[in-house]
């Protein structure tokens, strides 16, 4: 049973005339009767009565009418649905990032992207940075949103934006009430910080604090960024963050900017170079117009 064959049986059967079915479809009357013809015989029944006078369908002719349309428009939409995909309008796309890169803005931006093409499914996977550039690599996920440069050949990076390094304080330390601080004037506190292995990102800060030649006393190591507020609050001292941590953070707790010199977060998108993948490349090319709308400081 071909598509043909079901269009030019749903036209006869709506138009119940060879001659109008057959002005219908753009071809000659005996080219339809053949096609009919072959319908009726591969499903084993006749669907029409024909007389010199009048064509009518028969009881199984209007059941399988019915049937006929569905597999027409299922047909259609099929066609329709691998066209976007093709073009980059359908599909699923596999997400990684940290919690703290979604509170800066990513979330954000997802939200629009998702709210522009309710057809692609964005599938958010929360990982430590070591992660998510191996399942990148690995194909599990389609794009990263790293605060590192991957280094891995066959990734791609795309920047993304900055955002500030604040300082993360308990409300009750002596330096709370202060507008500013700098980063000799916490040499004193126990620091929790991002495990430096983790990645480079962790790593640059821990040579942030350590730029003058001082050696921070470490309380607690962790992998994200998002973690760190819950151990600063129960007393382990103070610690630098993104900015965006700040966003929707309760608690006694104070984050004041870091002067002079501030450390800056760098994000960055990242993906294999080879991903042909459409859907992926609609994705980019939609960042790249959401955050040249946006200041250069930051995606939030």
């Amino acid at each position: 049973m071909r598509i043909r064959q079901l269009h030019c049986f749903v036209a006869l059967a709506e138009e119940l005339s060879f001659t109008r079915a057959a002005q219908r479809l753009n071809m000659s009357q005996p080219p339809l009767s053949t096609q009919i013809q072959t319908l009726e015989r591969e499903v084993g029944v006749d669907l029409l009565s024909r007389t010199s006078r009048r064509v009518a369908l028969t009881p199984a002719g209007q059941a399988f009418l019915l049937r006929a349309r569905n597999m027409l428009d299922q047909y259609d939409r099929a066609l329709q649905e691998v066209r976007e995909i093709q073009h980059g309008q359908d599909g699923l796309l596999e997400i990684g990032a940290t919690g703290s890169i979604l509170r800066g803005g990513l979330a954000g931006l997802l939200a629009r992207f998702a709210a522009r093409h309710p057809r692609i499914t964005l599938r958010l996977h929360e990982q430590s940075p070591s992660a998510q550039i191996a399942e990148v690599l690995s194909r599990r996920t389609d794009v990263s949103f790293n605060r590192s440069i991957p280094r891995e050949p066959e990734l791609a990076h795309e920047y993304g934006w900055r955002e500030e390094m604040v300082a993360l304080l308990p409300a009750s330390h002596p330096l709370a009430g202060r507008p500013a601080v700098s980063i000799d004037d916490l040499r004193a506190d126990p620091h929790v910080v991002l495990r430096p292995e983790s990645s480079d990102f962790a790593a640059y800060l821990m040579a942030c604090l350590m730029a003058r030649g001082h050696r921070p006393r470490i309380s607690q190591q962790v992998v994200d960024a998002q973690s760190i507020p819950s151990l600063i609050e129960a007393g382990f001292g103070v610690s630098i963050v993104p900015a965006a941590i700040a966003t929707l953070t309760a608690g006694p707790l104070v984050f004041l900017p870091i002067r002079p010199d501030p450390p800056v977060s760098d994000v960055f998108m990242v993906y294999r170079r080879d991903d042909p993948a459409p859907v992926l490349r609609s994705f980019l090319a939609e960042m790249r117009a959401f955050l040249d709308e946006k200041p250069a400081a930051s995606a939030g």
